[in-house]
C-alpha cells in the first residue's frame, strides 16, 4: 500500500471522532418524574411543584405525538402508550421540564415541557429530542436546541405511520373498487 493512501485512510477514519466531538452547546433546567420527586428536590415550593406539573399535563395532552396504533408509538417511546378519545394514542408523560424565564430577583416563571421515556432509557420531549443524557432528575444540563425549540402540535399520525408522506391517503384510494 502506498503512503498517500494510508494517511488518506487514517484520516477519514479519525473524522467521525472529530465530528462526534462537537457537542451542542447545554443550559440548565429543572427536570422530574412527578410532583413528589420536584419538592423533595427543594429548588421551588410544592404549590409551585404541582401548578407546572398541571401546566405541563395540559401540554402533554395537547400536543403529545399522535399514532395511528399502539404498537407504533411504542417503538419510539417505551414507557407504554395510551389511546385517546380522538382513537389515536400518545405516549405516556413519564415527567416533566421547567426551565426558568426571567431573573430570580423578579420571581422567576417557568417554560414548561412534557417529558417521555423514548429508546435508550433517555427522557424526551414529543418531538423526540433527547433531553439529557441520562433518567437524570433535579438541575439537568439540557441541549440548547430543546431548550429553544418552541412547543406545536404533532402531526406524527400521519408522518409516523411509517409509510412516509401519503401513505394514508393513498391506502384511502385503494379501498374498494
Amino acid at each position: 500500500m502506498k503512503r498517500s493512501t494510508t494517511l488518506r485512510l487514517v484520516i477519514v477514519s479519525t473524522a467521525p471522532l472529530v465530528v462526534s466531538g462537537c457537542a451542542e452547546p447545554s443550559g440548565q433546567a429543572l427536570v422530574y418524574q412527578d410532583v413528589a420527586s420536584c419538592a423533595k428536590d427543594g429548588v421551588v415550593s410544592e404549590s409551585v411543584c404541582l401548578h407546572q406539573y398541571n401546566k405541563a399535563w395540559t401540554e402533554h395532552l395537547r400536543a403529545a405525538p399522535r399514532y395511528d396504533t399502539e404498537s407504533l408509538c411504542e417503538l419510539d417511546f417505551t414507557a407504554g402508550c395510551q389511546r385517546v378519545s380522538s382513537g389515536e394514542y400518545i405516549p405516556t408523560m413519564q415527567g416533566f421540564m421547567l426551565q426558568a424565564q426571567g431573573s430570580a430577583s423578579r420571581g422567576s416563571s417557568f417554560a414548561v415541557i412534557p417529558l417521555y421515556l423514548g429508546s435508550g432509557g433517555f427522557f424526551r420531549t414529543g418531538t423526540y429530542d433527547r433531553v439529557s443524557n441520562g433518567y437524570k432528575q433535579g438541575k439537568v444540563a439540557v441541549n440548547n436546541k430543546v431548550l429553544s425549540k418552541p412547543s406545536k402540535p404533532s402531526l406524527k399520525s400521519t408522518t409516523m405511520s411509517r409509510s412516509g408522506f401519503g401513505g394514508r391517503s393513498a391506502a384511502r384510494g385503494s379501498w374498494g373498487g
